[in-house]
């Protein structure tokens, strides 16, 4: 059986040893990922990785859980390591060099932490003689300090003085670091944790693309070494010593841990062309950044090129030389851009329509599919390769541009995905927090879905194909729904959307009407991106989606730029008051002129004596209406004094945006809607809605004299 003994250090007992940050996640992750390979795991952080503690795991511990002489070990330790740098230290490298546990103290090293010296003679006690040492820590440099004390090895930057590294005697025994003896061990706080551990991490997810469960030790640590060079740009050259005694020995590698993007993710593929995909993407896109959220889109439609030029359209801006998505898969192809380099950036495109600017709400930020000002870009599709390594390498492709996304100040990213049978979208949809599958009322397109699905379920291990939502867009009526999909009882994974045919050209040409942020498309996908957080994430990224009063917000900045209208609406609202007493005053003058009458009829003895002026049926017609008109006249009258107090508030908080935010805005913690309603402000808010609609198409032009951007 295969042993591990995994060491993390963030926080020490002493103040004068800089905290680390990712040391102890490091840890936990290389934990699970052993134990989830058929390791027997001992973990030891911060306050359980003691001297005392770790000495005895090394010398008694791991020898009393060996039971052969052929079982696996392996040792990983995350976290400080120390040079003495005075001039009184002893030369021997072995003795002034030191890994510091928790409750080392940098004054009595040799008292408290563990010499290079000791650690070999423990090491070699061991009964195994299968033994892989992974070191993420500065051990053989030394931080950047006092020349003439101390200096520990911080994972962040530095200098240290060349010598040699840990050496070990034995049958098949491998240590690896983090670095080289005159580098520094560094952490990327973006992803928590050491490169060199991610590296680890990234090698043991890949093995499986070889298409086997066990590595070779040399070959997994040759990898690492060369994953943490490419990645740290040759800032880090990890060292790999080997025994030169004893054959080359294997591992067991664990299952591929679920892919998940750094951030959360929406990814949209389509069941065909113009099924509204990318549509819906730049929609969700939209929303995301009104609440506040900078979004990377990721056009990974490569085929097609995707909405980039949709977007271009939209934000109004050229492209012109800028590194494209296809310049990441060009990187893992075969073929190079012809595009000369040096015309070439790292900068993504801010295309945030001008309507979320004027807002101050978050950022878009495209990387694009292709330019649309070079037209001899040439790769060979991810979708050619055949085999399963295709998945890590499609993870490299998402990875970095993730990184890019996040190095910009990405906080989500919506993927607009291309083909079905393209493994970089099947990556990408079993990836994703929130994977959407576009079709169309139309015939062929469920068979499209299970085709999609099934492509999922063949390349990716594990895939649950609940996960994936279905959308059905642009609907032309429920027959046709049901026509082509059946009686739509999917469940709460299954989703259609009406097709509204003026609504849709007012999105697409960029029309102020959906400015407004509240037309009837945009709210109903609104709620299907609530119900597919609620359903597949229990509403972990709610936050992330404005809430339906932030959505009306979006009004302010129009009623701010427009301060006649409260005040237009208000005299309208006067006159309309005013008109209701002389309108009550009639209908009360008519109810009593035929109450008169019916009561003269009753109190009549004879038929002679009747001094009544209208006939008993008629008086009693005109009674009832008459009294009808004059309670419905009463309750309008009421609800005009309502709007007008409304629009009286919209006036006097129409000073500022802030200001009118703050009294759109209700709390989702105010309490039962009942309140809400005896506030009137959900009530005022949906007549402001079609108020505000119908002043907004008043200065718009016509639909029909309106020239659709291409």
């Amino acid at each position: 059986m295969p042993h591990a003994l995994v060491i993390g250090i963030d926080r020490y007992s002493a103040t004068r040893i800089p905290a680390l940050k990712c040391a102890v996640n490091d840890a936990s992750e290389v934990s699970r990922r052993l134990e989830s390979a058929g390791f027997d795991v001992v973990t030891l952080t911060d306050g359980s990785a003691t001297r005392q503690d770790i000495y005895w795991q090394l010398e008694v511990g791991l020898n009393e859980r060996v039971r052969d002489t052929d079982d696996p070990i392996i040792i990983y330790w995350s976290g400080h390591g120390m040079s003495d740098l005075r001039d009184s230290a002893d030369s021997d490298r072995g003795w002034s060099t030191f890994l510091l546990p928790h409750d080392a103290d940098i004054d009595q090293p040799l008292a408290s932490a563990l010499p290079v010296h000791q650690v070999w003679a423990l090491l070699n006690r061991l009964k195994t003689r299968r033994l892989l040492v992974m070191l993420d820590t500065c051990f053989s440099g030394a931080f950047a300090g006092d020349s003439r004390g101390f200096s520990i090895g911080a994972r962040g930057g530095g200098k240290e003085f060349t010598d040699d590294f840990l050496r070990m005697e034995g049958h098949g025994r491998v240590v690896i670091s983090a670095c080289g003896p005159n580098e520094v061990a560094r952490e990327d706080d973006r992803q928590g944790h050491g490169h060199f551990t991610r590296s680890v991490l990234s090698v043991l997810e890949r093995g499986l693309d070889h298409g086997t469960r066990h590595a070779r030790v040399t070959t997994l640590v040759s990898d690492v070494r060369d994953v943490v060079r490419r990645e740290t740009r040759d800032r880090q050259t990890p060292s790999l010593h080997v025994a030169a005694q004893g054959a080359d020995w294997s591992i067991p590698l664990p299952p591929p841990a679920p892919y998940q993007p750094p951030m959360p993710s929406w990814a949209f593929v389509g069941t065909s062309g113009g099924v509204g995909k990318t549509t819906l993407a730049m929609m969700t896109a939209e929303l995301l950044a009104e609440s506040g959220n900078n979004v990377l889109y990721l056009d990974a439609d490569i085929a097609q090129h995707g909405g980039t030029s949709e977007w271009c359209q939209r934000a109004k801006v050229d492209i012109g030389p800028v590194r494209t998505f296809a310049d990441h898969v060009a990187g893992f192809s075969q073929e190079q851009t012809r595009t000369p380099q040096r015309h070439l950036n790292d900068r993504l495109l801010d295309v945030t329509p001008e309507y979320l600017r004027r807002f101050e709400c978050g950022k878009i930020m495209l990387l694009p599919a292709a330019r649309v000002s070079d037209k001899l870009f040439v790769f060979n599709l991810v979708a050619e390769i055949k085999d399963r390594r295709s998945n890590a390498v499609c993870r490299q492709i998402l990875d970095a541009a993730f990184d890019r996304g996040i190095r910009q100040g990405a906080t989500c990213v919506v993927i607009d995905c291309g083909a079905q049978f393209d493994p970089l979208v099947v990556n990408a949809i079993t990836a994703a927090h929130h994977p959407f599958i576009v079709a169309a009322a139309r015939a062929g397109a469920k068979d499209s879905r299970e085709t999609i699905l099934s492509n999922c379920v063949q390349t990716v291990e594990e895939f649950n194909r609940m996960r994936a939502e279905t959308v059905v867009n642009r609907v032309p009526s429920r027959e046709a729904l049901v026509r082509h999909w059946g009686d739509p009882g999917y469940g709460k994974s299954f989703h259609w959307l009406p097709f509204d045919r003026r609504l849709f050209q007012d999105w697409e040409e960029g029309r102020p009407n959906f400015e407004l942020g509240y037309d009837d498309l945009s709210h109903a996908w609104h709620e299907v991106l609530v119900a597919s957080d609620r359903n597949g994430c229990d509403g972990l990224h709610r936050d992330f989606l404005p809430s339906e009063w932030d959505r009306f917000s979006k009004w302010s900045l129009w009623l701010v730029n427009n301060p006649g209208w409260p005040e237009a609406m208000r005299d309208s609202l006067t006159r309309l008051v005013r008109r209701s007493y002389f309108t009550t005053a009639f209908y009360l003058a008519l109810c009593a002129t035929a109450t008169t009458s019916a009561v003269l009829h009753v109190v009549a003895d004879r038929s002679e004596d009747d001094a009544s002026f209208l006939p008993q049926w008629l008086a009693i017609a005109i009674g009832a209406l008459s009294g009808l008109a004059l309670v419905g006249s009463v309750l309008a009258r009421a609800l005009l004094r309502r709007r007008r107090r409304v629009i009286n508030e919209v006036a006097e908080h129409s000073t500022s945006v802030d200001e009118l935010k703050r009294w759109f805005s209700v709390p989702r913690g105010e309490g039962p809607w009942w309140k809400v309603w005896r506030s009137s402000r959900r009530a005022a808010i949906a007549w402001l809605h079609t108020q505000v609609i119908a002043a907004r198409e008043k200065q718009l032009p016509s639909s029909e004299t309106t020239e659709a951007v291409r």
